[in-house]
């Protein structure tokens, strides 16, 4: 079968203990038509001298302005048929890059695709799996499922061509603002495989920025003038509200134990 280019981009910044694992999850594919562009912010840990353990990799290290900038840095390095977009802290699942192939050679009218997404602990052992969805303009713009499994959705780099790249005024939601402009041109697909592991680990900026990621969906929203009276509104609200109380050590040990988690 036929071999797509297909370009993997990581942004990182102080992540050192995260770096080889990515690396690694895609250099032990079974695919060789692929580069892998790592952007680094500058890290002050050892992630640099990881970089230069692997000759293969196009990578640099310079401050930036933030995340969406390092990584519209990768995109515009890139040149690939296919865009893979897998932050520094995550990994590829075994053998996704030949899914991936095969998913686009085989569908050449199809532009946008999502895997199943792993989630795993700080140590790498895994802990559930999310199977994949697809994903509309109108369920991101309107609704309480306004994610997307950004390490598990894949897409042709014609569609990063056409809506443009990540508007780096957001640094928490830049993902779901540019799938709001992919979806609003391109249908998604899935496919029942494993594609990427996700780490959840406590200072990953998923579970330590959950207010500033609700602040941001917010103008996200503005931005594409949401309807005000929308479910994915009232949702935001009732985020907004039960927020702070979740800072409270007791409150949430109270709520761990009605849960049974302690």
């Amino acid at each position: 079968m036929k071999e797509l280019k297909i370009s993997i981009v990581t942004v990182s910044f102080n992540q050192g203990q995260f770096i080889r694992d990515n690396i690694e999850s895609v250099l032990s594919q079974d695919y060789s038509n692929y580069e892998h562009i790592i952007i680094d912010g500058g890290s002050k840990d050892n992630t640099v001298a990881i970089l230069k353990e692997y000759p293969h990799l196009n990578w640099i290290s310079e401050k930036d302005k933030g995340q969406s900038d390092g990584l519209n840095k990768g995109f515009k390095k890139a040149t690939g048929d296919v865009i893979a977009w897998i932050n520094s802290d995550d990994m590829l699942a075994p053998h996704a890059l030949k899914y991936i192939n095969e998913f686009f050679v085989n569908n050449p009218d199809k532009y946008v695709l999502t895997g199943n997404q792993v989630f795993i602990d700080e140590k790498g052992c895994p802990m559930r799996t999310i199977p994949a969805e697809s994903f509309s303009y109108n369920t991101l713009l309107n609704t309480k499922h306004c994610s997307v499994m950004q390490n598990s959705t894949f897409f042709r780099k014609d569609v990063l061509l056409d809506v443009g790249y990540l508007d780096e005024k957001f640094h928490y939601t830049m993902d779901l603002e540019l799938f709001i402009r992919i979806a609003k041109k391109y249908r998604s697909y899935t496919i029942k495989r494993d594609l990427a592991y996700f780490r959840k680990w406590e200072d990953s900026k998923t579970c330590s920025s959950q207010f500033s990621f609700f602040k941001e969906i917010r103008l996200v929203k503005k931005k594409h003038h949401a309807p005000l009276l929308t479910s994915g509104n009232v949702w935001l609200l009732w985020q907004y509200i039960k927020e702070p109380f979740k800072r409270i050590v007791f409150l949430r040990r109270i709520i761990k134990k009605i849960k049974g988690n302690e």
